[in-house]
């Protein structure tokens, strides 16, 4: 026989209540994975390419970021880089192989226009070739005797493509022509950037001229996305064009990220000032402090020496009370029995 205790039995027949924490957002996904394996899951979600700054957000929602977490996603980000799990469509940035929407695409060139002069009479004709996205038109005019042409691409086209296009450009000509063009001359030319996920309320279109002829022009291309256009009006030949299309893509990214540096510096700048105007006020605190405590001293000291003063005074007093008391006590006569009570000094 065995007895079994009834608080057991109560125990075994209690259902055991678990307490059931429900998480939502991005932390409910996040449970469970590494670091790693949390950036490489927020980087296939995204649509768009993302920063290590935004992705350090994400993953550590709702709380902030120290900078060592910053640090450890920058540096995990490379070595994905390097293992091919993830792709970098421009320095700074980290997609999915399979993302296409990248919202800060590099600087890109679109709309080039270019003319030569001819010497021989033409007939008036165009040729037009569509590859890629990228429009080759080639226009012969007989009138003025002159060839002209444009190459655009809405989506605008990199340094290789656009030298692609304008070697296309020159085979089609010589094909009609049978003969090398000389005096190519590229009139104008423009320069775009796209950011997406942004809108411009309340405007249409910015544009404004620089000191050097070249046009800026901000404004809404699609629903979502923003674009930026420079545009050169300067004539220039091929070589020349070659040359300002390198310096200038260089260009463009470098000030980008000169102004991104100014923005930084400023603010340190705006700290250090800060901090400048907080230490002159502690200093003024402290030489405040110094000189009450320095006056406090000088009382003490006056203190002193008026108690030295005091003191000696105190004992030149005692010394002179001290020498004119009577030493012949026998100069002084006590009372007799029939005196009146009153003492006599002879």
């Amino acid at each position: 026989m065995f007895l079994v205790d009834s608080n057991d039995l109560k125990r075994q027949h209690t259902p055991v209540v678990t307490p059931v924490t429900t998480v939502t957002g991005p932390q409910s996904r996040n449970l469970g994975y590494s670091v790693e394996e949390r950036i490489c899951h927020v980087i296939d979600e995204s649509e768009v390419e993302l920063k290590p700054c935004e992705i350090a957000r994400k993953i550590h929602t709702p709380h902030k970021p120290t900078a060592g977490q910053y640090t450890s996603v920058r540096v995990i980000c490379a070595r994905l880089l390097q293992r091919g799990l993830v792709i970098q469509p421009y320095p700074g940035a980290y997609c999915n192989k399979i993302t296409y929407g990248v919202r800060f695409v590099p600087l890109m060139l679109h709309n080039v226009r270019l003319h030569s002069n001819l010497s021989i009479n033409v007939k008036s004709e165009t040729i037009t070739e569509v590859v890629g996205g990228v429009t080759v038109k080639v226009v012969f005019g007989s009138e003025r005797k002159k060839v002209s042409g444009i190459i655009s691409c809405d989506a605008g086209m990199s340094r290789d493509a656009c030298l692609f296009a304008v070697n296309r450009w020159f085979e089609l000509v010589e094909g009609k022509l049978g003969f090398c063009l000389n005096d190519l001359v590229i009139t104008t030319w423009e320069l775009n950037k796209d950011h997406a996920g942004i809108r411009i309320d309340g405007i249409q279109c910015v544009t404004k001229r620089d000191l050097y002829g070249m046009i800026e022009r901000t404004y809404q291309k699609e629903e979502n996305l923003v674009r930026k256009e420079w545009k050169v009006s300067t004539p220039m030949s091929l070589n020349k064009f070659e040359e300002a299309v390198s310096k200038g893509l260089a260009g463009m990214e470098k000030a980008q990220d000169i102004k991104d540096l100014k923005a930084e510096v400023r603010g340190v700048w705006e700290a250090l000032k800060f901090n400048n105007s907080r230490m002159l006020e502690l200093g003024r605190f402290v030489e405040a402090v110094s000189k009450s405590q320095l006056s406090l001293v000088d009382r003490v000291v006056d203190l002193e020496r008026g108690l030295v003063v005091l003191s000696n005074s105190v004992t030149k007093l005692v010394e002179v009370l001290a020498g004119n008391q009577p030493n012949d006590k026998s100069k002084v006569s006590r009372p007799d029995n029939e005196a009146d009570g009153f003492e006599y000094v002879r």
